[in-house]
C-alpha cells in the first residue's frame, strides 16, 4: 500500500504542496524547498516496498545515475536521503507543465510537435549514451513538457526517470499493473528475449514512443492475449505502419519507424539523433528517409487529402467518398517486412536462426505465462485480418443487411462519430448537434470542415451527396427520417433489444460489429478499463467517496441519474455515485429536473460535480450559481468547459473518455 502525504506535511524538511503523480515505485510530490524560494519534485519510495532491498537499490540508483548527468533536456537531481520513518526520497527539478503522454491523450499532439519532442529527447539520450548510461524506460510519460515562459517560446522538453526498474529486469515483477504494461509496450526485442542490450535499445523505445505521439496508440497495443501477446509481437511481430492508423501522415514515416523498430539492433539507426533527424525530415517532406537494404521502394507524390469542393450545408464531409476508408491513396499496400535488417550471409542467417531459438528459450525462462502465448504465435503464425461476413442487423426500425465491409460511413451524431473514428475509419459525413464538433473528435478528423446544428432535423440531401455505403444512426430518430436515410444507403440504428444499458461501450461494440472490427472494439474497451484503474490508483483521495452531478442551465437545475455516462465515468475513477439517484420507471432520460431548488440544501454527497451551461458560466468559477449551493460543505468540482460538458453527456465514447482523463481528472485535486 502507498503511504501518501497531504498538503502541509513536512517530509525531510520539504513542505508538501500537492501530488504530481503515482508510479510503481513511489509517489511524486510538488514540495516547497526548505532553504530556497522554489518548489521541487520530491519522489518518496512506496511504503509497501520499503523492505525490498532490490527496489531500494534501484531507487537509490536513479538518484546516483541522474546526479551524474548535466544536460538541459534531463531532469536534474538535487539531493536524496531517508526520512526518520525510513522512507527513501529524491529531490528533483520541478517541471511546471505536462508530459507527452497526457498531451497525446488530450488530442493536442501534432506531427510537427511530436518530431520536435523526439528531437529534444534524442539529445538527452545521446548525451547519456556517450557516458555509458542507458535510460531503459523511454516512453512518452517520461517526456516532461515545461510551459514556455514567453508566449513565443517553444516548450522545453525534459527526459525523466533514469534508472527506474523495467518490467523485463526481473521476471518476479512481471505483472499486469499499469506501470509494467507501459514498459512492455516500448520494450526492445533483445531485452525481452534475454540478449545483450546496449544504447540501441533506447533507440527502439524512442521509435515506439514516436509511433504513439503520431497515432495515439502503442505499436502493439490492444492485441488479444495481453502482456504475453505484446511481448511476442516485439520479438517476432510485423512492424506496424503509422499510415494504417493515421492515413494522412507522410508515407516516409513508415520507413523511419520500420528502421527505428528493426528487430536486429544492427539494422536500426545507431543513435537517437539519427532517428530524430530522419523523423523530422519525413514530416517536413525535405527528402526521403534513409533506407536500409531491403526497404520498400519510396512512395509516389503525396496527394492526401485531395482538394474537395465545398459540401452541402448541414453535414460534415471528409476528403472524398473514394478515399474515406482507413488507407490513403498512394503506394500499393504490400506486406511490410517483419524487420529492416541488412542481408546476411548463409552462415550469419544460420547464426541468426540459432539466436532466435535462444531468444524464445530465454523468454520462457523469464516468465512462463508469456512464453505459452509466444510459442503459440510462433507455431500457428499471425492470422490475417478476417474477411467481412455478410450480416443482418435487427434494430429499432427494422432489419438491415450489410454484405461487405463499409468504407464510406455516415455517422449521425457525436457518439457514432466517436465510435467510427476510434475504430480507425474516417467518416464521409457526420451530422452534428451544435455548431461545432467537440475537440476530441476534431483532433481525429482530416481537414477542418464546419458543422451546422442538426438538432431536430437531419439534412438527408447533404448526407446523400457524401455517398455513404452505410449510415450509422444510434441516436433517437423517427420512422420517417429512418426511411429517408435507408433510401440513401443501408442504415443501422440502435439495437432492438434495449433491455441492457446503452452506453458508449455497448455502442462501440455495436458499431464495431457493423464495421467488421469487433475485436478492435473489445481491445479499446479493455484499454480504457486499464487506464481507469491506473487513474483510480493515482487519485486515492477519491476512493469510496460519494458523488453526484447536477446540471445548471438558464432553464433551471437538473440531477444526473445513474446509469449514465457521467455516473459511469465517475465510478470508474473510484467514486461512489449516489444510489438515491438511480433511474426509476418514470424517468425518460438520464436527468431529472429539480424545480424545488430548496432541495439543493439537502445534497449530502462528499463530492459534487456542477456542470454549467448557463450564461454566467466561465473559467470554472462559482459566480451565478444558485445561492442554495453556498451551504454545500463537500468538495465541489465545477465543469463549464464546453468540451468537458459534451464529454460527460450521453453516450460518451472512447475518445470522450480519453479527453476527460486529461482534462477532468486534474480538477479532482480539490477532493479532500
Amino acid at each position: 500500500m502507498t503511504s501518501t502525504f497531504n498538503p502541509g506535511d513536512i517530509v525531510a524538511g520539504y513542505t508538501i504542496e500537492s501530488v504530481l503523480g503515482v508510479g510503481g515505485m513511489g509517489v511524486v510530490y510538488k514540495a516547497k524547498n526548505p532553504q530556497l524560494p522554489r518548489s521541487d519534485a520530491l519522489k518518496v519510495l512506496t511504503t509497501s516496498i520499503q523492505g525490498d532491498g532490490q527496489f531500494r537499490e534501484r531507487f537509490l540508483r536513479e538518484a546516483n545515475v541522474a546526479a551524474t548527468l548535466d544536460h538541459p533536456n534531463i531532469v536534474a537531481v538535487y539531493s536524496r536521503g531517508e526520512t526518520e520513518a525510513g522512507q527513501l526520497w529524491i529531490a528533483m527539478q520541478y517541471v511546471a507543465g505536462t508530459d507527452a503522454d497526457q498531451e497525446v491523450r488530450s488530442g493536442r499532439m501534432s506531427p510537427a510537435r511530436a518530431a520536435r519532442i523526439i528531437t529534444e529527447v534524442a539529445k538527452a539520450l545521446d548525451y547519456a549514451h556517450r557516458r555509458g548510461i542507458m535510460h531503459r524506460d523511454v516512453k512518452p510519460a517520461n517526456f516532461l513538457l515545461a510551459n514556455p515562459e514567453d508566449p513565443g517560446d517553444d516548450e522545453r522538453v525534459f527526459l525523466a526517470d533514469f534508472g527506474i526498474a523495467r518490467a523485463f529486469d526481473d521476471a518476479a515483477h512481471l505483472t499486469t499493473d499499469g506501470s509494467v504494461m507501459a514498459s512492455i509496450a516500448y520494450a526492445p526485442p533483445e531485452a525481452l528475449s534475454g540478449q545483450h542490450v546496449d544504447s540501441r535499445a533506447d533507440v527502439y523505445s524512442l521509435a515506439c514512443s514516436f509511433f504513439v505521439l503520431l497515432t495515439g496508440r502503442t505499436p502493439y497495443g490492444g492485441l488479444p492475449g495481453g502482456i504475453a501477446a505484446i511481448a511476442a509481437a516485439h520479438v517476432t511481430g510485423e512492424i506496424p505502419r503509422v499510415t494504417d492508423r493515421v492515413p494522412h501522415l507522410p508515407w516516409a514515416l513508415n520507413e523511419v519507424i520500420a528502421r527505428g523498430m528493426a528487430k536486429d539492433p544492427n539494422a536500426r539507426f545507431q543513435t537517437a539523433r539519427e532517428f530524430a533527424a530522419a523523423a523530422t525530415a519525413a514530416i517536413a517532406n525535405t527528402g526521403p528517409a534513409p533506407q536500409p537494404p531491403g526497404q520498400l521502394p519510396p512512395p509516389g507524390p503525396q496527394s492526401w487529402p485531395p482538394h474537395q469542393p465545398t459540401p452541402p450545408s448541414g453535414v460534415l464531409t471528409y476528403p472524398s467518398g473514394q478515399f474515406s476508408g482507413p488507407y490513403p491513396p498512394g503506394p500499393p499496400r504490400g506486406p511490410m517486412p517483419p524487420q529492416m535488417a541488412a542481408p546476411h550471409s548463409p552462415a550469419a542467417q544460420q547464426k541468426s536462426s540459432r539466436k532466435r531459438r535462444l531468444v524464445i528459450g530465454a523468454a520462457a525462462a523469464a516468465v512462463v505465462t508469456v512464453i505459452v502465448v509466444v510459442a503459440s504465435i510462433l507455431l500457428i503464425g499471425k492470422p490475417g485480418a478476417p474477411a467481412y461476413t455478410a450480416q443482418s442487423f435487427t434494430h429499432a426500425h427494422g432489419s438491415t443487411e450489410i454484405t461487405k465491409a463499409p468504407t464510406a460511413v455516415a455517422a449521425l451524431g457525436p457518439g457514432d462519430a466517436d465510435a467510427v473514428l476510434s475504430l480507425g475509419l474516417q467518416p464521409v459525413a457526420i451530422a452534428g448537434a451544435g455548431t461545432s464538433l467537440p475537440s476530441w473528435l476534431q483532433s481525429k478528423i482530416t481537414g477542418n470542415p464546419s458543422v451546422k446544428d442538426t438538432v431536430g432535423f437531419i439534412d438527408t440531401s447533404a448526407i446523400q451527396a457524401a455517398k455513404p455505403d452505410v449510415i450509422i444512426a444510434t441516436g433517437e430518430i423517427d420512422d420517417a427520417t429512418y426511411q429517408r436515410l435507408a433510401a440513401i444507403a443501408p442504415t443501422v440504428t440502435q439495437p432492438k433489444d434495449t433491455s441492457r444499458a446503452w452506453n458508449w461501450q455497448t455502442q462501440l461494440k455495436w458499431v464495431g460489429k457493423i464495421l467488421g472490427r469487433d475485436k478492435d472494439a473489445d481491445n479499446l474497451i479493455d484499454q480504457v478499463s486499464s487506464q481507469q484503474t491506473d487513474l483510480k490508483n493515482q487519485n486515492p483521495r477519491a476512493a469510496g467517496k460519494s458523488v453526484q452531478v447536477i446540471h445548471v442551465s438558464d432553464d433551471g437545475v437538473s440531477q444526473t441519474l445513474t446509469p449514465s455516462n457521467a455516473a459511469d465515468y465517475l465510478s470508474s475513477l473510484g467514486l461512489n455515485y449516489d444510489a438515491e439517484l438511480r433511474r426509476k420507471s418514470g424517468d425518460s432520460s438520464s436527468t431529472r429536473s429539480m424545480p424545488d431548488l430548496g432541495k439543493l440544501f439537502l445534497i449530502h454527497s462528499e463530492v459534487l460535480v456542477v456542470v454549467r451551461t448557463d450564461k454566467a458560466a466561465g473559467n470554472g468559477g462559482a459566480a451565478g450559481l444558485p445561492y442554495q449551493l453556498a451551504a454545500y460543505r463537500g468538495s465541489m468540482i465545477i465543469v463549464d468547459d464546453p468540451n468537458s460538458v459534451a464529454a460527460l453527456a450521453d453516450p460518451g465514447g472512447y475518445l470522450a473518455t480519453e479527453y476527460l482523463n486529461a482534462n477532468f481528472v486534474p480538477l479532482m485535486s480539490v477532493i479532500r
